[in-house]
């Protein structure tokens, strides 16, 4: 019973001592001028061929009965994407009586690579306030209609692989030739996402030699269109896709 008893007021008192160290952080934190962005990472997507506006909290640890401004600037050095695509205002404000504001970012689609890019953005030093960490955009296109991802993991000899994608009246609209993937090593992989209209559509995987040997399939919407563990020659799917 003792054992009990000693056990019990043990684990009050830890109870006891946690939630006052929680409550002095948090007091001390309250009387820290610090702002920050919501996150340090964000994802953006662009409409192909179109533009995207978000908007991105700030917060402060303090309020104030006025509004207040604080600057921000893109980091150049170490953002990828295209100058010329996206708008990003130079400070942000937060409304008086509040400590929650917004920064409102544009981005269109200029020299958006597949892979994606990045906007670095950060707080601008000042002796007034203590800064977060700068956020990162990780932007890449969005598909407004039908996407369609193509998988495949090359055999020995991926210089030999090729790709046609058609439309119904058999023009091509996008293809990889022979010698594409001369750099990739046998068990690589590559991914390409193809975003497709209403309709009907042929894709044809070669192998220059007949002895295609690799993985590949084709994805859209949850569900595998085609799939195949070797196409030696060629192999063509035939597939309609509709939102």
């Amino acid at each position: 019973m003792k054992k009990i008893k000693l056990l019990l007021l043990t684990s009050l008192s830890l109870i006891t001592f946690i939630s006052c160290n929680f409550e002095n952080e948090y007091e001390g934190t309250k009387s820290l001028n610090y702002i920050t962005f919501e996150s340090e990472s964000y994802d953006f997507d662009v409409d192909l061929g179109g533009s995207s506006t978000r908007d991105i909290y700030i917060y402060s640890t303090q309020t104030s009965s006025s509004e207040r401004t604080f600057n921000i600037s893109v980091v150049l050095d170490d953002s990828s994407l295209d100058s010329e695509s996206y708008s990003v205002p130079t400070y942000v404000t937060i409304p008086a009586n509040t400590n929650v504001g917004m920064l409102t970012i544009s981005i269109s689609d200029v020299n958006i690579s597949e892979e994606g890019e990045t906007l670095v953005i950060e707080f601008t030093a000042s002796s007034e306030v203590f800064n977060g960490e700068r956020i990162t955009l990780n932007v890449k296109q969005k598909c407004p209609f039908n996407e369609v991802v193509f998988d495949v993991t090359f055999d020995s000899w991926a210089e030999e692989t090729g790709w046609t994608l058609a439309d119904a009246n058999g023009n091509i609209l996008d293809s990889a030739p022979y010698g594409t993937y001369a750099d990739y090593e046998s068990g690589e992989q590559f991914s390409k996402a193809f975003c497709l209209e209403n309709g009907e559509y042929t894709f044809t995987i070669y192998d220059q030699y007949g002895d295609g040997t690799g993985d590949y399939k084709l994805v859209y919407n949850g569900t595998i269109l085609a799939q195949g563990g070797g196409f030696g020659g060629s192999d063509a799917t035939t597939f309609t896709v509709s939102l």
